[in-house]
């Protein structure tokens, strides 16, 4: 018998006994009313006869009772009870718990999704990521059209897949039924949803056939577009629209617990998906990212021993763009990359929200310490009575668990609040984080969490309790007791640990948020501020005559002409890679280098003046002009390092470049830009003329002294005039682009700062309580002082230099364990060193600023003692 059916069983039971002693007592009534006794008297009688019915239920009681649970419940009711009496300690006490416990469960839900969920795919753990070259840009990591055909032969391999990686570079005009707009789209293989394992929530996924030449243009909307702007409407499959002045059919809408750009481009939303028409971009060069999915029992290495054989085939057989490493294979688990990167600064959050948790329990012993002093009588006198030691501490641990438990569930609730607002961060660049979520295995944990927590604040109060004995409870009151002092030492040492917890996550907030201030003062090459950008419609298919594309520039020409004398607008150019947002490399070399050795470098093809637009400067030579096209030699601006690289020891000027197989002259060398990433040096970089390299993905960049909303309008008018239909609502302020490059570490530093926030509070507020306590124990003493001639500010003196004496042993046993432990933030720092004195410095002297304050207060207060009022109290 289990203990529900146990319990309720008695329960039966004791409603039986009662029912059937009631029956007999009324019988035995009504038979002595029957032989002619008055009925108080019968019951009188009846009552004698049948002796103590209160005694013999409880006799029955004693035969099913349940001790430990019986007592267990008494015991809550009574913490209960002793909470409802001290509301502002019970509110605080709670109030900390949620906080500490709500952290922790947040972080760890992130955590887990980030770091140890499996990917949300079909057989996630034998997912791999085949990588070009672990170079920068995208260009040397991706692949072209017949590597991927070629991978697709491997036998370690079940399946493989492919989309088109540079859709960052994209966007799509999309018209025909509504507004036009500019959305986000990706190109993506047939199979590419089958080998994930996703089903569109409506209608079905691409066909071979919808991928070759000929075929007529279909689309996928992602679950979010149709909400937003097709009000879910029910019969959107085989609804017809326009997807860059090309007609196409809805033939699907994704699942609303499928966001691939969680996956594969953290930060950015996908609305449409199309199919990847292999023919066209077969000549593209590395374009495509693959992703394969070994057979079970293939391990990794033997993939990879594989994939290196069939490379050293194509590295001999093709050569015609570069040396033979521009083919290369690296296998990487799919989790890993996409996590890359987290791991560290996630861990790094995990045990911060750990420390936090302990300075909680720290400062609920301490409270809890205080409360337990003023309880010393209460516990000495249960324990006279007859009440154990073993007793005692179980009835404090149920207290501190009653605490826990409330603490708990308000610290879920906060939780649930707190990833709610993480899935909603549109700017942050980190994966996976819109899966974050509260489900069981989060709720375990917090439970977990919760009676650890019970147990490591409950621990010291409950053995305070066991060890109360009434002689030395009813002499505590006696200055200079040593159970006081005793008490007050194990106090003391509590408040020492808070400040040594506090130091840690103070120096190591400091040492990140000095990173992030030194990289908000990296040269980037360029000025974000006041600059906007907007995606231009790329021409038209079967846009690709000399004739048609001369015309088309001729048409951006025009363009820029016309926005130039717009009032408002300082500069305006074109480019097909935004900084921070898309690259690529190409390969190039000098064209007198006799080694023939290839160098890979990020390669931006940009219209006349936007090295001005972008305030990127020029070291020498000069820009881009509108003459620099097909009718005029060819000629390319190099950024400094590349002209470094290049031309060591030699002007750069009028030097000739060999690159897709043709000579252009240098006209130019341009500042480095930080373009990968801000925190990444930039390397080599060459721009070519959008005049003479075709028509690409242009996106307009302008610049404006002014608010942007004040040219605005006239802004949108000129666009009009020159380029109807475009959507304009859809300009972006590179400093967004910016803000999303520097999200992650944001991120980790502002969750850094809020932790280093809480434990100094929870260190100056353990540090008043304890010196408050030790005021008070003073009391008479101080009054003594004072009646001998002590003045307010020596007494108040006396109290700031215990206060100190105890914050100055934290802070030095807390900077001597982040010494080493700072060692490990070695890889996330920038332009700071782990061992930086001034972080060091500033962290204890905040320390110090925060108990002196802490414990001013206090100091006040025994300086304002009446010595007559000590005496009376003594």
């Amino acid at each position: 018998m289990n203990l529900f059916e146990r319990l309720f069983a008695r329960n039966r039971l004791y409603a039986d006994l009662n029912e059937e002693m009631q029956q007999h007592l009324d019988e035995r009534i009504e038979e002595l009313v029957k032989q002619g006794m008055p009925r108080e008297r019968a019951a009188a009688t009846a009552r004698r006869e049948f002796g103590n019915l209160t005694a013999i239920e409880e006799r029955g009681r004693e035969a099913w009772k349940l001790p430990i649970f019986d007592s267990f419940v008494a015991d809550v009711r009574y913490a209960l009870r002793h909470l409802r009496q001290q509301p502002s300690f019970s509110i605080v006490a709670i109030l900390i718990l949620a906080l500490g416990i709500g952290a922790n469960t947040t972080v760890f839900s992130v955590i887990r999704t980030l770091l140890f969920e499996p990917l949300p795919f079909r057989a996630p753990g034998r997912l791999v990521w085949i990588i070009n070259q672990d170079t920068p840009g995208l260009s040397g990591r991706t692949h072209r059209v017949d590597n991927y055909e070629a991978f697709a032969k491997l036998q370690s391999f079940e399946e493989m897949t492919t989309y088109e990686a540079f859709f960052a570079r994209s966007s799509y005009k999309l018209a025909g039924d509504t507004k036009a707009e500019r959305v986000a789209g990706v190109m993506i293989a047939p199979n590419f949803l089958p080998f994930l394992g996703v089903k569109p929530a409506m209608g079905r996924s691409f066909t071979d056939a919808e991928s070759k030449p000929g075929a007529p243009g279909v689309v996928i909307l992602s679950h979010a577009l149709w909400q937003s702007r097709y009000s879910s409407d029910p019969n959107i499959v085989g609804r017809q629209l326009t997807v860059n002045d090309r007609g196409v059919t809805i033939v699907g809408v994704m699942p609303a617990s499928f966001d691939f750009g969680s996956v594969f481009a953290p930060g950015l939303q996908l609305d449409l998906f199309m199919p990847t028409p292999f023919a066209v971009i077969r000549n593209w060069g590395n374009t495509v990212a693959i992703i394969g999915r070994l057979k079970p029992g293939v391990s990794l290495a033997a993939a990879q021993a594989e994939a290196n054989a069939m490379i050293e085939v194509r590295q001999r057989e093709h050569r015609e763009f570069g040396p033979p490493r521009s083919y290369g294979a690296i296998l990487q688990p799919m989790h890993d990359s996409v996590t890359a990167g987290m791991r560290q600064p996630m861990l790094l959050l995990w045990a911060a929200v750990g420390v936090v948790l302990l300075i909680v329990c720290v400062n609920l012993s301490n409270l809890l310490l205080a409360r337990a002093a003023v309880r010393r009588k209460e516990m000495a006198l249960r324990r006279a009575l007859g009440a154990n030691g073993g007793r005692l501490a179980r009835q404090m641990l149920t207290e501190t668990f009653v605490l826990a438990v409330l603490g708990g569930a308000l610290g879920v609730a906060l939780s649930y609040a707190a990833t709610s607002s993480v899935r909603r961060f549109e700017a942050l660049s980190i994966p996976l984080l819109k899966s974050v979520q509260i489900d069981l295995t989060s709720l375990a944990v917090a439970a977990g969490v919760t009676l650890l927590t019970a147990l490591l604040f409950g621990f010291l109060p409950a053995i305070s309790a066991a060890r109360g004995d009434l002689g030395e409870a009813m002499k505590d009151s006696a200055r200079g007791s040593s159970q006081g002092r005793s008490h007050l030492t194990v106090r003391a040492a509590l408040v020492v640990s808070e400040v040594a917890f506090a130091c840690l996550l103070l120096v190591g907030a400091g040492l990140l948020l000095r990173s992030f201030l030194h990289v908000l003062d990296v040269k980037l090459g360029f000025d974000a501020g006041g600059t906007y950008t907007l995606r231009l419609d790329a021409p038209q298919e079967g846009t690709n005559s000399d004739e048609k594309i001369r015309e088309y520039q001729a048409q951006l020409r025009r363009f820029l002409s016309n926005l130039r004398e717009v009032p408002g607008i300082d500069a305006a150019s074109i480019t097909d890679a935004v900084p921070l947002e898309s690259n690529r490399t190409w390969g190039l070399r000098a064209k007198d280098d006799r080694s023939d050795a290839f160098v890979p470098a990020l390669v931006k093809v940009i219209g006349p003046g936007l090295l001005h637009t972008m305030k990127t400067p020029l070291i020498s030579g000069r820009e881009f002009s509108d003459f620099d096209d097909d009718t005029h030699p060819r000629v390319a601006i190099i950024n400094q390092s590349l002209a470094t690289r290049l031309f060591p020891n030699a002007d750069p000027l009028h030097k000739l470049l060999r690159i897709v197989g043709r000579d252009w002259e240098v006209i130019g060398v341009a500042a480095d830009v930080r373009h990968l990433s801000v925190e990444e040096s930039a390397g080599g970089e060459f721009y070519l003329s959008l005049f003479q390299m075709g028509t690409g993905s242009p996106t307009l960049v302008v610049r404006t002294h002014r608010g942007f909303d004040e040219v605005a309008p006239a802004l949108r008018k000129a666009i009009a005039q020159d380029m109807p239909g475009l959507p304009t609502d859809s300009f972006r302020a590179l400093n967004q682009t910016l803000d999303r490059a520097l999200s992650p570490r944001r991120f980790l530093v502002n969750l850094l700062i809020a932790f280093a926030m809480a434990a100094l509070l929870l260190a100056a507020i353990g540090i008043y309580g304890v010196i408050a306590y030790s005021v008070a124990r003073r009391t008479p003493e101080f009054g003594i002082r004072m009646a001998l001639g002590a003045t307010g500010s020596r007494i108040r003196g006396s109290v700031v230099a215990g206060t100190l004496r105890l914050a100055v042993i934290g802070v030095v046993i807390g900077i001597a364990a982040a010494v080493p432990l700072s060692a490990l933030l070695t890889s996330m720092l920038f332009g700071v060193s782990a061992k930086d004195t001034a972080t060091f410095t500033a962290a204890g002297a905040i320390l110090l600023l925060v108990a002196l304050a802490a414990g001013f207060i206090p100091a006040f207060r025994a300086s304002r003692i009446s010595p007559m009022t000590a005496l009376r109290a003594e």
